[in-house]
């Protein structure tokens, strides 16, 4: 298989983008209860969540980005012939792995049958798919048009406009086997609008999600970002997926922290990310501009202090240097308090899923090492979004 390891499996995600015609904020820190209820929003763009089922064997009940786990499909060799239809597939390849060599999902060897397209260009198939499948939005662009690699940077994401019927014939089919998305475009003479889609990060499910009758769901997934110019029609699949909502990153984190719904903790993170950026043609031109560098993988350490939990990212002064990805030492300890453990460290990327008395649930104050930015953790700004919302 071609993503499926033994501690974990493969997987992608996308943080889709849709414009809206909203006026974005100028500076988050001061905007007033009175001008956001006026604006609605901070943002003049909105994100594509779907809630998972309660019977969903991972994360169950909990919003998240559209994606899931890698098919051989997508790394088939018949994708080869879909994209020299529309481009320069060595250039493609290229240009996808523009920064250097990435991560460890990207950049592992894997069997003879699945090396004839690179990671780069299978798990944003993998992404696409996904998305198509969860929501009925599929991101193709006419594959008798030639699309150069530069080409992305001026044009925001391409979205089929197929009818409704059309597409869920095909969401169907898809759905029952991920080969039929390679026969989609092939039929249909559209290729995956791969151009469009941006490394964003990469996160490493922590062990602590490995134990009990949940045991072996952990996934190495790469997470995406790309923008759309309007909102287009998304479905849940009535699934995995039992509710599809667009909705600011605002209105989201503000509904996790009035307990309204429940986002999990590596969307969380990207969300308040997102806070850095209110205008969607800024995050799409940041998007661009990153990918001269690669992303850090993201993979949570737990610390287990005295009153509760601490969760490490990568940059925290108490990372270990050498983390365990298969389970095979102990837990940190730390002897005292979790708000002891954030006074103790000058230098904190971290998460709190229970937040004690006056520690922020998500705490990071470093300055990122792949050329992204850090996000918003000031209390006074989240709370004021909060508020804002009631």
């Amino acid at each position: 298989m071609a993503a499926i390891l033994k501690h974990w499996r493969e997987a992608a995600t996308l943080i889709l983008v849709a414009k809206t015609k909203a006026t974005a904020a100028p500076l988050l820190s001061n905007v007033t209860k009175s001008e956001c209820q006026l604006e609605k929003s901070l943002f003049n763009y909105k994100l594509l969540m779907l809630k998972r089922s309660r019977k969903s064997t991972f994360m169950p009940n909990l919003y998240v980005f559209p994606g899931g786990t890698a098919d051989d499909a997508d790394f088939a060799a018949d994708w080869l012939d879909v994209f020299k239809k529309s481009c320069d597939t060595d250039k493609l390849f290229s240009f996808l792995k523009t920064g250097g060599v990435g991560p460890y999902m990207f950049s592992r060897s894997r069997a003879p049958e699945f090396q004839h397209i690179p990671g780069e260009l299978a798990f944003r198939i993998c992404a696409i798919r996904e998305t198509f499948e969860e929501s009925g939005v599929l991101l193709v662009r006419d594959a008798t048009r030639k699309v150069t690699p530069n080409e992305s940077d001026q044009t925001l994401a391409s979205v089929s406009n197929f009818s409704k019927d059309e597409l869920q014939k095909w969401r169907q089919r898809v759905d029952k086997d991920p080969k039929e998305f390679l026969r989609l475009c092939k039929e249909l003479k559209v290729v995956p609008d791969v151009w469009s889609l941006y490394e964003w990060s990469n996160w490493l499910t922590p062990l602590s999600m490995s134990v009990g009758k949940r045991s072996g769901r952990r996934y190495d997934t790469a997470f995406y970002i790309c923008v759309l110019d309007h909102i287009p029609d998304a479905v849940q699949d009535n699934k995995e997926t039992v509710h599809a909502q667009w909705a600011s990153p605002d209105s989201l984190i503000a509904d996790h922290f009035n307990e309204e719904s429940f986002i999990a903790p590596p969307q969380v993170y990207e969300l308040l990310r997102l806070f850095n950026f209110q205008d969607a043609d800024k995050l799409h031109q940041f998007s661009v501009e990153r990918t001269s560098k690669r992303v850090n993988r993201y993979f949570p350490v737990q610390v287990n202090c005295t009153d509760g939990v601490a969760i490490l990212y990568p940059g925290d002064e108490w990372y270990p240097e050498n983390p365990d990805f298969e389970g095979e030492k102990e837990t940190m300890v730390y002897n005292g308090t979790v708000e002891e453990a954030s006074k103790v460290c000058k230098r904190r990327n971290r998460h709190h899923p229970i937040k004690p008395e006056n520690v922020n649930p998500t705490d990071c104050n470093i300055v990122m090492t792949d050329g992204h930015v850090s996000p918003i953790t000031d209390p006074s700004v989240i709370q004021g979004v909060i508020q804002a919302k009631l």
